[in-house]
């Protein structure tokens, strides 16, 4: 039994944060699954397998489902299995997958809308679907029983969408997983669907296949489908990523504490990304103080810099730094922001130690034993704001002050 184990493709995804070319990224979507049904039809697959969240949601537009089922028609002779997740769950009339556009489906296609055993090439598909979006039950649980109506000598695969129960890593309303959910059934595969990173468990025969399209910075084990093989009854699977993926993610920092180096070597990153500039989401993350000035020249240099590709963003972490002038400015015009400015600068001084910019006259701040009684009062312990929290105060003040600049 050969076959090829996906999920998570989430086909309308709206990547609302990317406007206008979130469009790029959604028909990216569909050219991966169109690839990744051509791969199966040229390994000669036994069964294509949807582990769930083929669609994003239970709204999208039927121009999508028809696209989606029209790229499945193109290989009549692949079994194609589709499990409804928790983005796309069966939950009876009127849901998605009763919509009439499926009346018209292709033949090859199955929705496994119930909890059942389904045949599936050379061996017993054992499906437990999602109904709801969350649940604190281990849809798994099923297998056990399904199971036992199976030939002792058949091999048996079971399909479903979840949370892998490792300890701290997942919600107790997320469809919890047991990690040896494979064992416990006695199956010789479990095809998962739901993290969006490819994680193999229970001896490699439990296993969260991941999105075969990334949707987010960061996922190093997405863009990838399984290609899994059984020789017989018992036998461990032959277990293969296939790379799936039409785009790459990337994320890079500037840092202001040192922007030239920091140009030079975001210069260096982006000539290696440009000849896949056309297939290539970036993200550069702004980090450190800077003033209004240097501000504007590093995004205006950034915003030329990224023009070649497909999808760029900004994201701008980075503190308001002023110059005497900017300073002396910011108190003629915005007398109460600049003086929350100067007093956060002065107890992060006092607290941790951090050096006050040469600009910040100590005689404008807040008196260290008045900043502490206002701390009291407000029952803040000094020794509980951290790194973050000041990170936090400096990127919510900044944002204020170009808001009313």
């Amino acid at each position: 039994m050969k076959f090829v184990h996906s999920a998570d493709w989430q086909l309308g995804a709206r990547f609302a944060q990317f406007g206008a070319k979130a469009h790029a990224l959604r028909e990216a979507r569909v050219q991966t699954l169109r690839m990744a049904v051509d791969m199966a039809k040229r390994v000669e697959a036994d069964a294509f397998l949807i582990a769930g969240d083929l669609f994003v949601d239970s709204q999208v537009d039927d121009t999508i489902v028809r696209t989606a089922l029209g790229i499945f028609a193109t290989a009549p002779g692949l079994p194609v299995f589709i499990l409804p997740g928790n983005h796309d769950p069966y939950t009876g009339p009127g849901c998605l997958w009763e919509r009439s556009v499926f009346a018209n489906k292709p033949n090859n296609v199955t929705v496994l809308t119930q909890a059942g055993i389904y045949e599936a090439g050379g061996a017993s598909l054992i499906a437990s679907p999602l109904q709801q979006k969350v649940s604190t039950m281990d849809p798994s649980v099923k297998f056990a029983e399904l199971a036992e109506r199976v030939a002792a000598d058949r091999i048996r695969i079971g399909i479903t969408h979840g949370a892998l129960a490792i300890p701290g890593k997942y919600q107790l309303n997320d469809f919890p997983i047991s990690l040896d959910a494979a064992t416990r059934a006695n199956l010789d595969y479990v095809a998962l669907g739901h993290w969006h990173n490819h994680q193999v468990y229970d001896n490699g025969r439990l296993i969260m296949s991941g999105t075969p399209e990334p949707d987010a910075f960061e996922q190093s084990g997405a863009g990838f489908v399984t290609l899994a093989e059984i020789t017989r009854r018992g036998t461990t699977p032959i277990l293969e990523q296939i790379s799936m993926a039409t785009l790459q993610w990337e994320s890079f920092g500037f840092d202001f504490l040192d922007p030239e180096q920091s140009r030079l070597s975001l210069t260096a990153k982006l000539d290696q990304l440009r000849r896949r500039a056309d297939k290539s989401v970036v993200r550069v993350t702004l980090r450190g103080g800077a003033s209004a000035s240097a501000l504007d020249e590093e995004r205006r240099w950034l915003e030329s810099a990224l023009e070649p590709f497909l999808v760029a963003q900004i994201q701008d972490d980075s503190s308001a730094m002023f110059t005497a002038a900017e300073l002396e400015e910011l108190r003629q015009q915005h007398p109460l922001l600049a003086q929350t400015i100067l007093d956060l600068l002065q107890i992060e001084h006092l607290v941790h130690n951090i050096p006050l910019p040469p600009e910040v006259d100590t005689i404008s701040a807040i008196p260290l034993t008045e900043a502490q009684q206002l701390l009291a009062d407000a029952k803040i312990e000094l020794s509980r704001l951290d790194g973050e929290f000041y990170r936090l105060a400096h990127r919510l003040l900044s944002q204020k002050l170009r808001e009313v600049s």
